[in-house]
């Protein structure tokens, strides 16, 4: 019997970089009723393609199906599903907070402790910078918000293969 437990997956979907291609990606998932949890889209290191991080919540059949789905397309080239444990997943956050002369020492030690880079500090306000995975994230904001999150931007999941070409 096949596993029906749902569990995120990532999709690696290289498109050829044409106008509207993302809102066709979009609208096939929106057609079948799949939730995107993230997307991540920019041109790859040939300006033709789009590379697309897809996060998609779902069972095996469901990403099969996805899968399938996209690979139908005209536009796409390659859809991959990557595995966790073979792949490097980040996330990219910045995060304004309130900053007082009563907090502003532990703002930075905190920032220190997540090596988050501090980008910018006023008389109210720090900004703090956050590379890692979601699980890190989700911990530096979880301790910043007794000291008042001011706003959050965060970037879906972004993800490459350890498996591929030759090394330099």
């Amino acid at each position: 019997m096949s596993e029906t437990k749902a569990t995120e997956y990532i999709l690696s979907v290289r498109a050829k970089n044409t106008p509207g291609v993302l809102l066709r990606i979009s609208g096939l998932f929106s057609r079948r009723c799949y939730n995107i949890i993230s997307i991540v889209a920019a041109q790859t290191e040939d300006e033709q393609y789009s590379e697309m991080i897809i996060v998609v919540q779902g069972d095996d059949r469901i990403v099969r199906q996805v899968d399938k789905q996209l690979s139908k397309l005209e536009e796409i080239e390659q859809v991959t599903v990557l595995e966790r444990d073979s792949a490097v997943v980040r996330e990219h956050l910045l995060l304004r907070v309130r900053r007082t002369p009563e907090n502003s020492e532990f703002l930075v030690t905190l920032a220190n402790a997540f090596h988050a880079s501090i980008l910018q500090v006023s008389p109210t306000t720090m900004i703090l910078e956050l590379v890692g995975d979601a699980t890190a994230l989700n911990s530096l904001i979880e301790l910043c918000k007794p000291y008042q999150i001011e706003q959050i931007l965060r970037t879906g999941a972004m993800a490459m293969s350890t498996q591929g070409g030759e090394t330099c």
